[in-house]
């Protein structure tokens, strides 16, 4: 068995992914959104690879919690890779997210300064036509003043119809609340 808040495997096939029939759920966003740091900031150790290069993250990166798995997703947007091998880690997430069956829900991050594109609410349209869970998490927030929080909270929180966690993942501000979440699941962290 695997011990608690470490990585497990890293997968962009079916037959690489834990067997284990463990609850999972995915974070998801940009390659520049934070999920790696936000993973990190959540269990409180580096378990997640960071860099200063988005698209780092090129295979589905599991990561053992006390009874389930944060699943790391590939990025998407920009990577410095051939256009094949985004293809390939493209179609391996894809597959990941219609047809896992332990997989429950995700963590959409967002740099809170953009505006949701076409991928982000395609994650919006995927949980809520599989009736999964889904908590956005607009990261960064530290970059904001206090009017721009207000304005960009309202902002999001209508394209998303949902509450967003604002979350800074330099200063911890908002973890709180994230880990609320994820304990409310049932899903200890």
């Amino acid at each position: 068995m695997a011990n608690v808040r470490q990585f497990v495997t890293s997968a962009l096939y079916a037959k690489e992914m834990p067997t284990d029939g463990k609850i999972e759920l995915a974070f998801m966003g940009r390659s520049n959104a934070g999920k790696s740091s936000l993973i990190n900031r959540l269990v409180g150790s580096k378990i997640a690879h960071t860099s200063g290069t988005p698209g780092r993250t090129q295979r589905l990166n599991f990561f053992a919690m006390k009874g389930w798995y944060i699943v790391d997703l590939p990025g998407f947007g920009y990577a410095k890779v051939s256009k094949a091998q985004r293809e390939i880690f493209g179609q391996a997430v894809e597959t990941y997210l219609t047809t896992r069956q332990p997989l429950i829900g995700g963590i959409l991050i967002q740099d809170v300064r953009r505006e949701p594109e076409e991928e982000e609410l395609m994650v919006k349209k995927w949980a809520y036509d599989r009736n999964l869970y889904l908590a956005v998490v607009a990261s960064k927030v530290d970059k904001l003043n206090q009017a721009e929080r207000i304005e960009r909270r309202k902002r999001l929180e209508a394209v998303y119809g949902t509450e967003v966690y604002f979350v800074s993942n330099r200063t911890a501000e908002g973890i709180a609340e994230v880990k609320g979440a994820i304990l409310g699941l049932g899903l200890a962290i």
